[in-house]
């Protein structure tokens, strides 16, 4: 699996690959392949944007300096895109290990 290899390595090739691969995949649907590959990481992203969030309106934790924001985004990436890696990789198995068509 590209997914977990690339979120082990911290390789961006291997998890580009691996989500390319899985929407392009043939055993699964249409709709089950775009929300593998573009779902998963869209709604953890969202989660880090709801996350700084609730951090500049003082709700969880200390809000970031003033004009630190973008900081904090790009701080937080490389983790973020791990967790949707493995998310998306877990999504893949579990839609897999399904009876065949």
């Amino acid at each position: 699996m590209l997914l977990v290899a690339g979120a082990a390595l911290g390789s961006w090739l291997a998890l580009a690959g691996g989500w390319g691969l899985a929407y392009v995949s043939w055993r699964l649907s249409r709709a089950e392949a775009k929300f593998a590959a573009l779902g998963v990481p869209g709604i953890v992203v969202g989660g880090l944007v709801v996350r700084l969030w609730g951090r500049f309106d003082g709700r969880w934790g200390k809000p970031p300096a003033q004009g630190r924001l973008g900081q904090e985004m790009a701080d937080g990436l490389p983790g973020i895109v791990r967790v949707a890696a493995v998310a998306s990789a877990l999504f893949l198995v579990w839609r897999m290990r399904r009876v065949p068509r």
